[in-house]
Order: C-alpha cells, then structure tokens, then sequence
C-alpha cells in the first residue's frame, strides 16, 4: 500500500452516521492525488512553480471550514513532484476531500446503504 495522503483515522468522523469502508481512504486519497496532479499542471500552466490552494479544482466556491483536517500535509510536497507548495493548499484539498465525502454519503444513502463505499466516490 502507498502512503496516503488523507488520515484514515478521522474518516468516519467526516462521514456521520455512516460506517467506512476498508477501501474507502485509499480510494479518496487517489482522488486528492489526481487533484493535486491537475494543480500541479495549472500551476506549470500559469508559469508559476509553486501550487496553491485555488489551482484545486473548486476550491474558490467552498467557503467551508472544516474542524478536522483529512490531508496529510507532509506528503503534499511528495505528491506535488518537486513544485513548491502554498499554505492554503491543504485547507482547498481538506475541503475537497469533504465534499467528495459528502457526496458518497448521499449516494450510499440513496442505495439504501449505511456504509460507504470507495464506489461512492
């Protein structure tokens, strides 16, 4: 297994009244990883060498702050392939990985399920 770049231990506190699944922080973690591939790309894009929270796709409409950060902030530098790295970066994934994590509470639920799944996402 990789490192994750999510902390599986705080998990089930995002998803409340729901149980996880095994698979569920390995799945969300490819996620923030693709996020944070695709931020790398607009950065490089935009000529800059350092990745910031709003080259994270949506990160300008969440205005939630969330208690409880999911990301692992010292793999960020490592998933971010030698970019420099931005201090609001972490809090645009944390709220990134929330939302992915509502939205597969929503879809368990419609399945009539009570645990979600790394499918839900």
């Amino acid at each position: 297994m990789t490192d994750l770049l999510v902390v599986k231990a705080k998990m089930k506190d995002a998803c409340p009244g729901f149980n996880v699944a095994g698979d569920l922080a390995e799945a969300l973690s490819d996620k923030i990883g693709s996020a944070v591939a695709d931020a790398v790309k607009r950065a490089d894009s935009n000529g800059r060498k350092t990745v910031m929270g709003k080259d994270v796709p949506f990160s300008l409409v969440c205005t939630a702050k969330h208690g409880d950060s999911l990301i692992v902030k010292a793999k960020l530098k490592e998933a971010a392939k030698g970019c420099n790295v931005a201090g609001d970066l972490a809090d645009s994934l944390n709220c990134l990985a929330y939302q992915l994590l509502k939205a597969g509470c929503e879809r368990a639920e419609s399945n009539q399920r009570k645990t979600v799944m790394s499918k839900d996402l």
